[in-house]
């Protein structure tokens, strides 16, 4: 059976091997694995969703190749059709490929995904959206928020944006007041941050938001309470060595479902993409809701 594969043009990897190269490279990985029936379609970010629905039409599984956004387009339709997704590691974090065990390196994924066998992993909702690792509210939207006007007037690439733009979002600090209703609580709290995530960080240093556990059955919230920007410099810190679980100033909540309360419409970043959301926000979790190829350890 022909393996579909579709792949957006646009990724980074995609442009840096070209769409010739990095399709013979696909073909001759899947070779060596044992699959030579491959068919890979590189397509611009609009045809995603059109491409995604005729690769699935009549297909049990379908591999894709792209930053978040290609990713939570590729999972609402695999787990609407039911089918299985395999990830193909051609964003710029590859979070969910981290996860699944999914080397980075091209020709590996691949012979890793030909090989890999099949489990159902948990997914996070808000409101009627999709998402699979964190949605967050607070310093890190702000930071993607600036970081997308940066590459889009002075032509800055993504990290050297992202360097700049989180530097000004720590230092301008703003605060949230907002009110979160779980397990029959109210609290209203006050914060720079917030992150709801499907399952829990490990907090690794040189890995971050990497998950061990993806059938947990949970969501994590994870509540800054910094009140100046040098407490919430020192956190991210913290989260780039791996000790931020050790922060007393972080709150940690696990539940299944929870509300989110504020005033004014804000953006709300899931997986990276960002969402322009009015209050309340209403979060869930969807266990084992996603079937995907995970191979049983990184090769």
């Amino acid at each position: 059976m022909t393996t579909s594969i579709v792949i957006n043009a646009e990724s980074g990897t995609a442009r840096q091997y070209g769409a010739a190269a990095l399709r013979e490279l696909i073909h001759t990985a899947a070779a060596k694995a044992g699959q030579p029936d491959v068919d890979v379609q590189l397509v611009a970010p609009a045809q995603l969703p059109k491409a995604l629905t005729a690769a699935a039409r009549g297909s049990t599984e379908v591999w894709v190749g792209g930053g978040d956004g290609t990713l939570r387009t590729a999972a609402e339709l695999a787990m609407k059709r039911d089918i299985v997704l395999g990830v193909l590691p051609l964003g710029t974090m590859n979070l969910l490929a981290r996860d699944l065990n999914i080397p980075l390196e091209i020709e590996n994924a691949v012979a890793a995904l030909c090989a890999a066998s099949v489990a159902a992993i948990d997914v996070g909702r808000v409101n009627q959206s999709l998402f699979l690792n964190k949605s967050a509210l607070g310093l890190y939207p702000e930071m993607v928020v600036d970081r997308e006007r940066r590459q889009r007037l002075f032509g800055l690439t993504k990290w050297p944006a992202m360097i700049r733009s989180a530097w000004r979002a720590v230092r301008r600090h703003r605060m949230m007041e907002i009110t979160i209703d779980h397990h029959g609580q109210r609290s209203e709290i006050l914060s720079p941050a917030i992150v709801v995530a499907v399952g829990s960080y490990e907090f690794n240093a040189g890995r971050l938001f990497n998950r061990a556990d993806l059938q947990s059955g949970e969501l994590t919230i994870y509540v800054s309470h910094e009140k100046t920007w040098l407490g919430s410099a020192s956190q991210l810190a913290k989260l780039f060595l791996g000790t931020l679980q050790n922060d007393p100033s972080l709150q940690v909540i696990k539940a299944h479902n929870l509300q989110i309360d504020f005033s004014r419409t804000k953006p709300v970043a899931n997986d990276g993409e960002i969402d322009m959301l009015k209050g309340p926000i209403r979060y869930a979790v969807a266990p084992q809701a996603l079937k995907v190829r995970m191979p049983v350890e990184a090769t």
